[in-house]
């Protein structure tokens, strides 16, 4: 303890604790102790043998099969392509009121048809072409014929002082940053003819070390055009290994020149789209309680696992159940489980804005962004899923949370499982025919967004939703990512997990709900758990933090009243609301009693009770007086969202939940304090530091944009 000053002190503190958290903390290691992870949650054993067993690995991986063959960035020929893959495969596969929606968008739709540079001088050989390698060529490279340029070497190229002493007009320039920084310095300001491009040579780690994966090629692309309509011209994307020998080339003194031709197309503004699919299984009796499962189609030419994967698992969740429900091995859902295959994140957002109002009929999101990973092709692979936000805390979470750790469970060894006479490799081993047999390598997370679940939580729509997304990942957005990074085995074992999720909740009844509120209880006094400790340890560092730890303890205590809360949406018997409400009082009195805790902690390090009052800085007075409230709908926010400026200091998911925590209730202190608790409890490096100053710029800067006032 950083302040005590005797073991006598010591003691007196251990006695505190003892005597103000028996209860609790019992309550906790019983809750450990007689954990049951390999039992199937929610399910008989029936449900998951035949779920376990319908659901294909294999099936699905031929669906990613298909999708790869197409290059599918927003508005391309390509997208539209799998769109109606899917389509039709949902239509065949018997799900109901399937249908293609064409949406507006404000990308320009490009197409190519061809791209491919020759090196002339000297000797000739081919340097890149998309009927080798599509992503050669970058996406909105334009129509361009040349004979012949010299090819230069400018370094980074984003900077005046890559060009010192470098004429560059009439050239083609060989860079390795970003292809927009470049365009604007040796394009638009110094009149070269277009960019070859390549990894740059510096970055350790992400999206992976150039002299790692020498033959790597990024997807990426150009500027349509300058901020003063000045067009862009063409890039052409190459490995390491390619640069390099072309670098060389260079510096050998003879001029290196090369033929370009590229045959491209723009479509107008005002064709430009984005595609979503939508299907269904109906409901038997529960028509505003949608289960919506995603997945987003577009992506690059490969991009086997992000997101072909995740679109893939949809078909093969979609076709199972109904298969499963036609045969009556199952019982439909008695909630509609709604199938949404999008153009990532703005697809929702667009739907939201054109259909106002429809959120209000959706329980939860199951996202799949990235869930086939080979996990054998990068040791540092995790198949992770991002738990809800603090700011829409749901059952949901101990539902997915309580089936992955079932599913890890199952699909890992351990030697007291052998010595306990289970002598298969796993207890109960999830394997595809054709894929792999190693480990499921699974984790639950806190919070991140840029996937399409962040479009049901935000602001304001406010459903909750989670995802699973492999991470970290050094081949997505390349051409590495293509059908021998994905494993049918781990693509079967995230499906199942997000099938069971989804028929859990689809199913839940009188009968189920208790058992679904044990859970939530149970696992809500182990997070209590450790924001206890959090908030001791804090105590005894430092003896101003003692209000830190009685927020922390106060928010983790709303927290989790929000997820007992939500129970009531499943309209549970009166023995379920009774069991909720007795929870609720557990919960009560629990904080209750860690809150006593904290004094008594404070008292035995410091030799004195705490002040009765905190001390407020002038941005937390401010935050006070305010009290936030949401003035836009979908629509106002789909447009004004990107105008809002950001502030420096504050990560970007917890910008994200100081908006979300907005009811009109909360006042800004409110809202601060709980975005504060959310970062604390995941730590530094994960969201950074909650600042009072920061989050009342950022409440400021929304506001003016006209989506909240106060």
């Amino acid at each position: 303890l950083g302040h005590a000053h005797s073991i006598i002190q010591g003691e007196t503190i251990l006695k505190a604790v003892i005597r103000f958290n028996c209860a609790v903390l019992l309550f906790i290691i019983t809750q450990a102790a007689t954990a049951e992870p390999n039992k199937i949650p929610f399910l008989s054993e029936a449900e998951y043998q035949w779920l376990s067993n319908e659901i294909s690995g294999d099936a699905a991986f031929e669906h990613v099969r298909d999708m790869t063959r197409f290059h599918r960035p927003t508005g391309g020929e390509g997208l539209m392509k799998v769109a109606e893959y899917i389509e039709k495969k949902a239509a065949e596969y018997g799900l109901e009121d399937v249908r293609l929606v064409r949406q507006p968008h404000t990308r320009l739709p490009w197409n190519a048809e061809y791209g491919e540079i020759w090196l002339t001088s000297p000797g000739i050989r081919l340097l890149a072409s998309t009927n080798q390698v599509l992503l050669h060529l970058a996406d909105n490279s334009r129509t361009t014929s040349l004979e012949d340029a010299e090819v230069v070497y400018v370094g980074a190229g984003t900077s005046e002082q890559d060009y010192e002493g470098i004429d560059v007009e009439g050239k083609i320039v060989l860079a390795y940053g970003g292809n927009r920084g470049v365009m604007r310095e040796a394009v638009w300001e110094r009149k070269a003819v277009g960019l070859i491009s390549f990894p740059d040579p510096s970055v350790p780690d992400y999206p992976v070390n150039a002299l790692s994966r020498p033959d790597q090629i990024h997807w990426s692309s150009i500027p349509v055009e300058s901020e003063d309509g000045e067009p862009g011209t063409f890039a052409f994307m190459i490995s390491a290994r390619q640069a390099l020998e072309l670098r060389n080339l260079i510096k050998e003194g003879a001029p290196v020149r090369a033929r370009v031709d590229i045959k491209s197309a723009f479509g107008s503004r005002e064709d430009a789209w984005q595609v979503m699919v939508e299907a269904w299984i109906k409901g038997t009796e529960i028509n505003e309680q949608d289960i919506v499962l995603t997945a987003h189609m577009q992506e690059e030419k490969f991009s086997a696992n992000d997101d072909s994967s995740g679109c893939a698992n949809l078909l093969e969740i979609g076709r199972a159940f109904q298969k499963l429900i036609h045969d009556k091995r199952i019982e439909a859902p008695r909630r509609n489980i709604r199938f949404w295959w999008v153009t990532e994140i703005s697809s929702q957002r667009q739907y939201f804005a054109d259909h106002p109002g429809s959120h209000r009929n959706m329980l939860v999101n199951i996202n799949q962004d990235m869930v086939g990973a080979n996990q054998a092709q990068d040791v540092m692979r995790v198949q992770n899923m991002t738990m809800v936000p603090f700011s829409r805390f749901h059952f949901l979470n101990d539902v997915a949370e309580s089936v992955l750790d079932f599913v890890v469970e199952g699909n890992r060894s351990n030697l007291s499982v052998l010595q306990a006479g289970n002598s298969s490799l796993y207890p109960r081993a999830i394997f595809s025919k054709l894929g792999t047999r190693h480990r499921y390598n699974a984790a639950a997370i806190p919070f991140h967004n840029n996937s399409d679940h962040m479009t049901f939580n935000e602001a304001p729509i406010g459903v909750p939703g989670i995802s699973f997304t492999n991470w970290p990942d050094n081949y997505i957005h390349s051409s590495d990512d293509d059908l021998w990074n994905v494993d049918p085995t781990q693509l079967q074992r995230n499906a199942l997990a997000v099938a069971m999720m989804s028929y859990v909740i689809a199913r839940a009844d009188d009968s189920s709900v208790p058992g679904i509120a044990a859970e939530v209880a149970g696992r809500g006094l182990e997070r209590i758990g450790v924001d206890y400790r959090l908030a001791l340890s804090w105590i005894a560092k430092d003896p101003g933090s003692f209000f830190e730890a009685v927020h922390q303890i106060k928010q983790a205590a709303s927290r989790e009243r929000l997820a007992l809360d939500s129970l009531g949406l499943l309209n549970g018997s009166g023995n379920t609301g009774r069991a909720v409400q007795s929870s609720l009082e557990m919960l009560q009195a629990t904080e209750s009693t860690l809150l006593e805790g904290l004094k008594k902690q404070f008292k035995a390090c410091y030799g004195t009770n705490p002040r009765e009052k905190e001390a407020l800085s002038e941005a937390e007075e401010r935050l006070k007086g305010l009290v936030p409230v949401i003035k836009g709908d979908a629509e106002d926010f789909l447009a004004a969202r990107g105008e809002i400026n950001r502030v420096s200091g504050l990560h970007g998911v917890m910008a994200f939940e100081v908006i979300s925590f907005i009811n009109g209730e909360r006042s800004g202190l409110d809202i601060f304090r709980a975005v504060r608790a959310e970062a604390k409890r995941a730590g530094v490096h994960y969201y950074g530091e909650v600042k009072a100053d920061d989050v009342l710029q950022y409440l400021e800067n929304t506001a003016e944009t006209g989506i909240i006032g106060f």
